[in-house]
């Protein structure tokens, strides 16, 4: 007789403000798994709508709900609901998004590789408020990496990791993970993942395992913040152990997607002047004709591209 494969216990960490649209669906998606060893931690920051009440309604002791009265960043919010679970293996799931059935069983199994400290996989990106000829909404895949990573650098310059997608050995997180965390509530992720790669590799599937909700009220799209952060972020890049070369590289490539997110932040608020003196600063290159060509696209049309 064959000894069974271990179970262990998952902790799905959902961080919830004012998340009620899309919560009911992407919780059913974290039941309908078909590995059942799972816990869900709920962390409300703040908001007062029905999170909890839709939390309650599924009436499962696994989902685990916390009220936090004072709002704070999402890396801090994620960390406060990271501390208060208790599974082996730890995954992420965004409250507009959803899980494929089979998500937890084929991830937990990467993890049998010593080596592996988190996991990610391919995913679909779902276009909330178009249609496709068949009367769903549109959607594409995103691919993430063909190979296993152990370089922090080789993801910073080309990240591909989807949140919702995420699962981390709990014992290498809470060696690399700050407490406080820094004030980041847009590229916390990316935080995260580089850190965790200073000790272990990174396993990607390389098949659709979650569905990411796009949608005009994604957090992800404050680019305002998105730039505060950044330059923030770039003044540690000493705890990723990358040489000075590679540190000098990403400090580049950062400072380009600065000027990048301020020149579309300017196109969206109509200023073009400003517009044309970010656009100007960027060197020669595909993007840089792009963002000046966009000073002529009307203001109403660039911000329905927000995105791009």
């Amino acid at each position: 007789m064959t000894n069974p494969e271990p179970t262990p216990l998952v902790s799905v960490i959902m961080n919830a403000y004012y998340s009620e649209e899309f919560l009911a669906e992407a919780i059913a998606s974290v039941v309908a798994q078909t590995y059942s060893n799972w816990e869900i931690i709920l962390w409300e920051n703040e908001s007062s709508d029905g999170t909890r009440e839709i939390a309650e309604s599924f009436n499962d002791p696994r989902i685990r709900y916390f009220f936090a009265p004072d709002k704070v960043s999402l890396y801090e919010s994620r960390m406060n609901a990271f501390k208060e679970s208790g599974g082996e293996l730890v995954a992420f799931l965004d409250c507009d998004d959803l899980w494929m059935p089979e998500k937890l069983s084929t991830q937990v199994a990467v993890f049998n590789d010593p080596a592996c400290v988190l996991s990610c996989s391919d995913y679909l990106i779902k276009q909330e408020g178009r249609t496709a000829k068949n009367g769903d909404a549109p959607q594409e895949l995103h691919a993430t990496y063909p190979v296993a990573i152990s370089s922090p650098y080789a993801v910073a310059t080309d990240y591909r990791v989807g949140m919702s997608s995420l699962m981390v050995l709990r014992a290498a997180a809470s060696t690399v993970w700050p407490c406080p965390p820094p004030n980041y509530s847009i590229i916390e992720d990316f935080d995260m993942v580089l850190r965790l790669l200073t000790v272990g590799i990174l396993m990607p599937l390389a098949e659709p395992l979650m569905v990411y909700r796009r949608h005009g009220n994604n957090f992800s799209s404050r680019l305002d913040i998105e730039i505060v952060e950044w330059r923030e972020w770039i003044k540690h890049l000493a705890v990723l152990d990358m040489t000075l070369e590679e540190e000098n590289h990403l400090r580049t490539g950062v400072e380009h997607r600065l000027l990048t997110s301020q020149c579309r932040q300017m196109l969206v608020s109509g200023n073009r002047s400003a517009a044309w003196k970010f656009a100007r600063q960027l060197p020669f290159s595909g993007s840089k004709v792009k963002w000046i060509l966009s000073l002529v696209i009307p203001t109403r049309v660039v911000q329905s591209l927000a995105t791009f």
